[in-house]
């Protein structure tokens, strides 16, 4: 009986296990596998868009995912609604409840985003895009019913999650899709498609607050989930991917089955992948340009690169996030009805809004345009550089009362915001290779839902904090505070982009034997050296020291004598090349050594 009951409990603990590991397993090949294979049936599907009614051609993709993007961008018109539902939702305090929905939408769109990235990898961008729609509209159905039962909480989950949700699969999808036809000009094309995106307060912020003037709260939302509904409905049937082979300038897209003559290959850490049927892929670089790197998602995801890559990003557009969803509450308290000098604003908040909106989606195209000329990494460094200079001089603008000044500094940072998600696709892809973009992307993502949650909230918080502890909304203080601890943020991202190596060649690039540090700035190598200077020392130990002379003696003879002192060098492009070929020529012949040893 005993016997009978132990092996029954063995049994039963053995049959436990299996799906913990199934689990665990069945997560790790979801985010392994990121690589879109369609079948012969599908590829000449493709081949023509909108039901069959026109042949695919490239340059489609683009209008369609840019009306795409204008439509989910809707969600940076919110700020207009803050006010309205405020008094109507949650009236009888000043506390601000209605901004909190904004934060919750970007947070969740990140996650999303994250989760979902592999997902929309290895599926069509048509149906992705389709359930992303669905999702969104949801979204917006549930605020109308929000809105119109009171339930702020329900207006919370209705936009925040739900639409969310629908934004993070939606605004990944249609980048992806885009971006995979143009990739001789990823920033370019990524730009364009969010460019939309960015640019959907430009005309929502007026749409918006003409439904409110003229209609419900509720019924406002109805009409906007409805337009854009149809919108993107049509949009979404243009979207597919290229097909097999799709080849520009020289970059493969979609591999073809034989892939022997294709270019060498990278990982996220710098060491080249090695094949037996390719002794020679350390030297083929030198005649490549622009080489395919084709690494897992796991390794891109170890790479330290991609981590400093996240915090540099994260510090782009926490500014941008908070000032995109108090715009208008600002501008009253500091220059307008709610100012300590109460008067009218020469320009309506709305307007300030939509304009904003125009240089969110004008940075996201030119910034975009910009990297695929002077790098990726450069750009980043000068969008925050000019960010740093920006949130020291707006308390200054704020204190003169210098109301154009505020809202040049304002829309100066918005185009450093929306260049960063015009530029990160591109960044990725350049970094991880093409079929691992969605899916760093989406990650990466959950930088914009931190800056959204943690950000806006720790915003509104400070400022409900002195609101509580009777400061007036106009007080200085308590914006100079949100103000420092956002430069601080920036100010890290700065630092973290310096070291962040970009290209192959600088995962590659070898490092010297006393070297301390080394970073590319601007397109140029700096690095730091170690250098001893002194008279050589006579009798070390290694070659016959004196008897008598103590251990400690020697060590301080050699202090006084040989001072290690710190060397600064930025190489030229000619020492770097010079390194660089070294380096090459050392590993191929460390390669064929390690393959055919009787050679030498």
């Amino acid at each position: 009986m005993q016997d009978s009951m132990l092996f029954s409990r063995i049994s039963l603990q053995g049959t436990r296990s299996p799906p913990k590991r199934g689990i665990v397993e069945a997560i790790l090949k979801y985010f392994s596998h990121t690589e879109y294979k369609p079948s012969l049936e599908q590829i000449e599907k493709d081949r023509f868009v909108f039901f069959g009614l026109f042949r695919t051609q490239p340059w489609m993709v683009v209008p369609a995912g840019v009306l795409i993007q204008f439509c989910y961008g809707s969600v940076y018109a919110w700020s207009i609604f803050n006010a309205p539902i405020n008094a109507a939702v949650v009236s009888g305090t000043k506390r601000e409840r209605a901004e909190i929905t904004f934060y919750i939408a970007l947070g969740v769109l990140g996650f999303t985003g994250a989760i979902f990235g592999p997902w929309i990898e290895s599926n069509h961008p048509r149906k992705s895009g389709v359930i992303g729609l669905l999702v969104f509209y949801s979204g917006h159905l549930t605020s109308a019913l929000a809105i119109q039962m009171k339930m702020i909480s329900l207006l919370y989950f209705g936009y925040g999650f739900v639409a969310g949700i629908g934004l993070g699969i939606g605004y990944v999808s249609t980048i992806h899709a885009v971006s995979k036809w143009w990739p001789n000009a990823r920033g370019t094309a990524a730009g364009c498609a969010v460019m939309g995106f960015g640019g959907g307060s430009l005309a929502f912020s007026a749409v918006n607050r003409w439904l409110i003037d003229n209609t419900s709260l509720p019924l406002t939302f109805l009409i906007l989930g409805s337009i854009n509904f149809v919108v993107m409905l049509i949009c979404i049937q243009f979207l597919c991917p290229p097909p097999p082979g799709h080849n520009i300038s020289g970059i493969r897209i979609i591999e073809a089955a034989d892939r022997s003559k294709s270019p060498p290959e990278y990982s996220a850490s710098g060491s080249t992948r090695l094949e037996s049927a390719q002794p020679t892929r350390h030297t083929d670089i030198l005649s490549v340009e622009k080489p395919v790197i084709n690494i897992s998602l796991a390794e891109a995801l170890r790479s330290r690169d991609y981590w400093l890559l996240y915090i540099a990003f994260l510090a782009n557009i926490v500014f941008g996030l908070v000032i995109l969803s108090n715009l208008p509450s600002i501008l009253s308290r500091m220059f307008g009805a709610e100012s300590k000098n109460p008067k009218d604003l020469p320009l309506p908040t709305y307007l300030a809004v939509s304009i904003e909106g125009g240089f969110n989606m004008a940075g996201r195209i030119l910034i975009g345009l910009a990297s695929d000329l002077a790098g990726r990494k450069t750009v980043l460094l000068i969008l925050l550089m000019v960010q740093m200079v920006t949130l020291v001089c707006i308390p200054i603008t704020i204190k003169t009362e210098s109301f154009w000044g505020f809202l040049m500094l304002v829309w100066t940072a918005t185009v450093c915001y929306g260049g960063g998600f015009g530029m990160i696709p591109a960044f990725l892809a350049d970094m991880y290779g093409i079929n691992n973009t969605s899916a760093c992307h989406g990650l990466i993502l959950t930088a914009w839902s931190i800056a959204s949650i943690a950000g806006g909230l720790a915003f509104t918080g400070i400022i409900n904090s002195y609101i509580s502890h009777g400061h007036s909304v106009s007080d200085l203080k308590m914006y100079t505070v949100n103000f420092l601890w956002m430069l601080a943020i920036v100010v890290i991202g700065f630092a973290c982009c310096l070291f962040i190596r970009s290209s192959i060649r600088d995962r590659l690039f070898p490092a010297h034997p006393d070297q301390v540090l080394r970073m590319r700035i601007f397109g140029r190598v700096f690095r730091i050296l170690w250098t001893v200077e002194g008279p050589p020392l006579v009798g070390e130990s290694y070659c016959g020291a004196s008897e008598n002379r103590t251990e400690n003696s020697t060590s301080s003879l050699r202090h006084k004598q040989h001072e290690r002192r710190l060397r600064f060098e930025l190489l030229s492009k000619e020492q770097e090349k010079a390194a660089w070929e070294e380096y090459l020529v050392l590993r191929a012949v460390q390669h064929r050594l390690m393959k055919e040893p009787h050679i030498y």
